[in-house]
């Protein structure tokens, strides 16, 4: 039996299954639990697991972008220490921003990639219906536009590396979202 660890609101868990690893989830306690799980191809193939957490705030993240996980190479990641500070390593050409974007307001995301994926996270729980909550306006450089509602993701296709995306909050509540700027 491995470590236990509970993760809050905020938390970041980085786990490279690498050689391999012995991994379970489960709710602690009888509260609903709901996160999201992204999976990303590495880099290199073989390298030893390793296993990464970090907390960013609400006010880490309010109205701007926090850089919450990042290639390992980088130079402002910390890969010494499990619980270290900044972003979460990853190896993969993968750098994930992540906000609370308050109704009205509009944050400008550069991308260095070749293509990035927003995901507006929903945070009004589960529902089988069409969402209710959040909503977004992305668009780029192109003059295109797209709505996003919460729940909702979409692929954006960046045609000049440092082409800079605009994501305005259009709803009427907070809104959650990650910008994944990938190679």
């Amino acid at each position: 039996m491995g470590n236990t660890e509970i993760l809050k609101r905020g938390d970041i868990q980085m786990t490279s299954t690498g050689t391999g690893i012995s991994h379970s989830e489960k709710t602690y306690g009888s509260r609903e639990v709901h996160f999201l799980q992204i999976w990303s191809i590495p880099t290199v193939h073989g390298l030893s697991p390793k296993y990464f957490t970090r907390h960013f705030s609400d006010e880490e993240k309010r109205d701007k972008w926090a850089k919450v996980v990042a290639p390992a190479w980088d130079e402002d990641v910390e890969t010494a220490d499990r619980d270290g500070s900044g972003p979460a390593p990853v190896n993969s050409a993968l750098t994930l921003y992540a906000t609370i974007l308050s109704p009205g307001q509009t944050l400008f995301r550069p991308l260095k990639g070749r293509k990035a994926y927003v995901h507006v996270i929903q945070t009004s729980g589960y529902n089988e219906g069409e969402a209710t909550g959040a909503s977004v306006r992305i668009s780029g450089a192109s003059g295109s536009e797209l709505d996003l509602r919460e729940g909702d993701g979409a692929y954006v296709r960046v045609d000049i590396q440092g082409s800079v995306m605009d994501v305005t909050n259009s709803g009427e509540t907070s809104a959650e979202v990650l910008v994944f700027d990938l190679d």
